[in-house]
This record gives C-alpha cells, sequence and structure tokens, in this order.
C-alpha cells in the first residue's frame, strides 16, 4: 500500500529528504518509530483529478524501505493550500526531551553526548556535523542510560569551563574527563583530582606539567576561538599531561600536538600520591 500511495498519489510534493527517510526506516527496524497521531494528508490539486498526498512521503517510504507494517491514520478533502503551512513549525530539540524526562543541565548533556559517542566511534574530538552519520534523538537517550556517568562528565565539565574561563571549550573538557575515567575503574576520582589540580594550581613548580597546561590554557582564554587550537589538538594535550602528572614526570615545555594526532593512551603507571 505504501509502494501504490508513493507512485500514484506523491505527484506534487517536496524533494524527498534521504536522511529523514533513512532515520525513519532505522527507526521502524529498531522497534522504536512511534505513532504520534500525525496523519497522512491528501488533498485534491487542481491539476490532477485525483487527491494526492499532501503529507507523509517520508513515512511512507521507510515504510517500504524498513519492509515493516504500520498502521496509520489517513485525513482526506484536506485543502491542498494547507501543504505550504505543514511541517513549518519548530520541530522539538532533543535536549527538551530530555529536560522533560527530568534530566538537569539537559542542553549540555545532550552536547557531551554526542561529543563523547563521536569520541567512542570515530577516535576524534570535533563537534558532530549532522547528516547521516549523527545520532537521532531516541539514539541520544539510549546512549545516555547505558552510559549514566555521562551526567557526571557534565557536572565536571561544567565547573572546569568556568574556572578555565572558556579557554578550553566544554565538550571538548567533558571528553577528556569521560576518556581518563574510562580508562580504569579507579580513574574516576583521578580524573577529579586532575581537573581539581589544574583549576586551583596550587603548590605548583615551574616544571610542573599541570602548571604549564594552566598557563597555557589561561593564554587560550584571551585568543578569539578560530584562532585557538582545535579541539582535538586541546584534547590531546590535556590526556599527554594528564600523562605525565600521573607518572609524576616533569616537563619543561608542553609537546607540540599535530592537528591529526592519533589520540594518546590513558598512562595506568600512577606513581603519584594521591591525599
Amino acid at each position: 500500500m505504501a509502494e501504490t500511495l508513493l507512485r500514484e498519489r506523491n505527484l506534487h510534493n517536496r524533494r524527498m529528504v534521504p536522511l529523514a527517510r533513512a532515520r525513519h526506516a532505522k527507526a521502524m527496524q529498531d522497534d522504536r518509530f512511534v505513532t504520534t497521531g500525525d496523519t497522512l494528508k491528501f488533498g485534491h490539486h487542481p491539476s490532477f483529478a485525483w487527491a494526492v498526498a499532501i503529507d507523509g512521503q517520508h513515512r511512507l517510504a521507510a515504510i517500504v524501505d524498513a519492509g515493516r507494517e504500520f498502521v496509520i491514520g489517513v485525513a482526506v478533502g484536506i485543502p491542498f493550500e494547507a501543504q505550504q503551512y505543514t511541517d513549518t513549525g519548530r520541530p522539538r530539540k532533543v535536549h527538551e526531551t530530555l529536560a522533560l524526562n527530568g534530566e538537569q543541565n539537559a542542553t549540555k548533556l545532550e552536547t557531551l553526548a554526542r561529543w563523547v559517542y563521536r569520541l567512542e566511534k570515530e577516535g576524534t574530538v570535533r563537534k558532530h556535523g549532522g547528516g547521516r552519520d549523527s545520532l537521532s534523538g531516541y539514539e541520544v537517550t539510549d546512549f545516555i542510560d547505558a552510559n549514566p556517568m555521562l551526567r557526571d562528565c557534565v557536572t565536571v565539565s561544567r565547573s572546569a569551563y568556568r574556572r578555565f574561563k572558556g579557554g578550553v571549550g566544554l565538550p571538548t573538557l567533558g571528553c577528556v574527563w569521560w576518556y581518563i575515567a574510562r580508562a580504569d575503574p579507579s580513574y574516576p576520582l583521578l580524573a577529579d583530582e586532575f581537573f581539581v589540580r589544574i583549576g586551583d594550581g596550587t603548590g605548583l613548580t615551574a616544571t610542573d606539567p599541570i602548571y604549564l597546561l594552566r598557563e597555557r590554557i589561561l593564554s587560550l582564554a584571551a585568543i578569539k576561538a578560530p584562532s585557538r587550537p582545535s579541539p582535538h589538538q586541546q584534547f590531546c594535550l590535556l590526556v599527554e599531561v594528564f600523562n605525565a602528572w600521573v607518572e609524576g614526570r616533569t616537563m619543561k615545555r608542553l609537546p607540540a600536538i599535530a592537528l591529526d594526532s592519533p589520540l594518546p593512551k590513558v598512562s595506568h603507571k600512577a606513581a603519584i600520591t594521591r591525599t
């Protein structure tokens, strides 16, 4: 039926958006497609002798792609002028749904979930660019539910971002904390302490890697964002400094990080004495 409606009735509509079609189909295949009450709408157009589709082409195409059956309401006799007003409202944002579900700092939680997902899947730290490789709404929610430590990640990165006066982006800081904390069951507390030491700066010498990092971050805060190193470079630098700190090493200068540097591994040589 969906194939027939697309072939015979979808004759005067906007261009199909492949991403929307693919996301609907994936949700159907994952049993996550929810019928919201939106109908398939049909109305008469003066150029055709029969009713043609006004709204619903992506759902119909996704049903065909998914090979699944769905019960969807149908509205007929809609004035065709209604097509120009269909789907012109603001779509619901994922962070709004998270907030309705009781999540704190929902906007930052969504942002960090997308950045951490890209870190886990691609081994890089950069802003998600949307498109086919970005997460849909339910995939963001599922990723957060599967990784509850993301909520701690938001708390730590928000505090650090304020202390660092914006010298390093909040998503980058969140990715660093996540990456370190996930390296070992005992490392969440170590990651916490690392961020506290960077923030307060007490008792540091000129060859302490955290001292050098603090100086770098504070200098970056005075530079406009486009002139700063990329989030990936900043991420790699923070992990390298963590490794030096956790191993008890000193530094005369911070290492240079190339734009395409591979992710450094988190050191497990914890030589420092923690209080």
